[in-house]
């Protein structure tokens, strides 16, 4: 499968596990519709996660909730990670 890299989880947000993605998509988005991104966790290796909600936080940032991800310290294990959605998704 090859995958297309949108950007970091720059932060963690509250403490219910949200998550504040920068994006590089170069449009405002709050990736509505997404089901699914991968999250590199070491050197090509990418997990799939359930993404639960998502909104806008500004041009280059969206709030996301993954399923699995409930708690900040859950949360705070994937800041600075790589952001990934495959081709289909990307497209």
């Amino acid at each position: 499968m090859n995958y297309n890299s949108i950007g970091k989880i720059a932060a963690a947000h509250g403490v219910n596990g949200e998550l504040v993605v920068k994006h590089a998509l170069g449009k405002k988005t709050s990736l509505k519709g997404l089901q699914t991104l991968f999250i590199e966790t070491r050197k090509g290796e990418f997990l799939p996660y359930f993404v639960q909600t998502s909104r806008m936080k500004n041009e280059s940032e969206v709030f996301l909730q993954l399923e699995g991800v409930a708690t900040r310290e859950q949360a705070q294990k994937l800041v600075s990670k790589d952001v990934w959605l495959t081709e289909e998704d990307f497209g």
